[in-house]
């Protein structure tokens, strides 16, 4: 059994879930995707659900707005709270402390860890190991190939793509990007560049375009668990891969393995992120590595 109670974490909400028939033994931070900064939402419930029954307190906080909803949060930010949330979970219970990431939170798992070199572990889930503007022009890639395009198509949504993120850096005028994306509006496949016709009257910000991966996860020195769904399209699982080899031998670390979640891609479950679409592949995967950290402990 479980028991679920609603917190603060730096004035904002949050939820800690704990067993009840078993003492806590560890815990675990919850690190948001970037579409998503509730603390409330189905793959946090599927997190408690999973891992509070072995004795691990999961706790979930709501990640604050920078400076708006419709802009990018800096990395460094969301690592704040973060390390918030990581101290009110240490102030509750005399435990090592981890972090589970998805998707962008796997970077801001890393950053907290590197501020905080007690962290425990690291679940890191669809992790990339390149930047945000590689990891998109990866998914670009893929989505225009496996929607039947051909590779005329994949250049051209590479362009805009390209174009977009030079506009982003301040090397291109916006009237460049808009010339293009109204020739190119017409396309059958412009809409899985990810990119409107109208990018509005503001510039948005997108703080870690260039964000380097592998410097960071190379100051990683706790056990870290790599989960990648077999279907992953939405970034490069190789490359990642390769990128935290190297890490790790730089750092001298040695626990850091890679697993392979059968029959999903990004998200570890169904198209609609429902709870009970969530992988059961995924849930024995996360519970079998913990269980296996907490038995040489």
């Amino acid at each position: 059994m479980i028991k679920s109670e609603e917190i603060q974490v730096d004035g904002r909400p949050a939820l800690l879930t704990v067993p009840v028939e078993v003492p806590v033994r560890v815990g675990v931070v919850a690190l948001h995707g970037s579409s998503n900064s509730s603390y409330r939402q189905a793959i946090f419930e599927h997190l408690a659900e999973t891992l509070a029954p072995l004795g691990v307190a999961v706790l979930a906080f709501e990640r604050a707005p920078w400076p708006h909803d419709d802009v990018d949060i800096p990395f460094a930010v969301q690592a704040e709270g973060a390390v918030a949330a990581y101290r009110e979970l240490r102030a509750r219970y005399d435990v090592p402390v981890g972090f589970w990431g998805v998707s962008q939170g796997t970077w801001v798992a890393a950053l907290a860890a590197q501020q905080l070199p007690e962290t425990a572990f690291l679940l890191l889930l669809g992790c990339a190991g390149v930047s945000p503007a590689e990891q998109m022009r990866h998914a670009t890639v893929e989505a225009v190939r496996r929607a039947g395009y051909d590779e005329e198509a994949v250049a051209g949504a590479v362009e805009i793509r390209e174009v977009v993120a030079d506009w982003l850096r301040g090397e291109v005028e916006r009237t460049e990007v808009d010339e293009l994306l109204r020739r190119r509006s017409g396309e059958p496949w412009f809409d899985l560049t990810g990119i409107p016709v109208d990018l509005g009257d503001e510039q948005p910000v997108w703080h870690e375009i260039d964000f380097e991966s592998e410097p960071l996860y190379a100051t990683v020195r706790c056990p870290v668990l790599l989960m990648h769904g077999e279907d992953e399209a939405n970034l490069p699982v190789p490359e990642t891969l390769e990128v935290w080899r190297r890490a790790a031998a730089s750092s001298g670390n040695i626990e850091v393995e890679s697993v392979r979640i059968p029959g999903v891609g990004h998200w570890p479950g169904s198209v609609d992120r429902s709870l009970e679409g969530i992988s059961e592949d995924y849930g024995d995967i996360l519970r079998a590595w913990v269980a296996r950290w907490l038995a040489t402990r």
